[in-house]
């Protein structure tokens, strides 16, 4: 089963028990982007699950993008998160099935809105111009296919004049 909008699944639940696994999972909310902080893995659908058995910890988790430098650090995080959490064993395993800007939760699309990213558009609406986070308007100029991170690109808005960068659409 492979959660959508960031509606990550419960994976089954051995002698840990219901408790342990909302207790990782809470801890795994602290597991930020570390290339947009003010979202967690969670939120952004990276985690699609979590199975408790004793003090065994097994996290599946998917990257956003295959090439994305901060993998290592945020698998450290997860682990240190977790073991913090009360594990004393954590795997971490990369699941197959390709992350989608589609498995946001839409908290984490209000949050990019606020930091001042525009948000991905929806797949129907890959390749349109997002609107500008400021303002809102629909005159936009796309500057750079990168912004700061892979996961980014870069605009200027027409209206206000607003640089700024989009979550682009996968």
């Amino acid at each position: 089963m492979v959660p959508s909008r960031g509606d990550a699944v419960r994976g089954p639940l051995g002698p840990g028990g219901q408790g342990m696994v909302e207790r990782y999972w809470e801890a795994l909310k602290g597991v930020k982007d570390p290339e947009i902080p003010v979202l967690n893995i969670v939120e952004m659908g990276m985690v699609l699950g979590v199975e408790a058995e004793g003090e065994k910890v097994r996290v599946r988790f998917r990257p956003t993008f295959s090439g994305c430098p901060a993998l290592r650090l945020i698998r450290e995080e997860i682990e240190k998160a977790l073991r913090e959490a009360g594990a004393k064993e954590v795997e971490v395993v990369e699941a197959k099935a390709p992350w989608s800007t589609e498995d946001m939760a839409e908290e984490a699309r209000r949050k990019l809105l606020g930091y001042g990213v525009a948000p991905p558009l929806p797949l129907s609406l890959a390749g349109k111009d997002p609107p500008c986070p400021r303002c809102g308007s629909q005159e936009v100029v796309l500057k750079n296919t990168f912004g700061a991170t892979l996961c980014k690109m870069l605009y200027q808005c027409a209206a206000c004049g607003e640089v700024f960068e989009a979550f682009k659409t996968v």
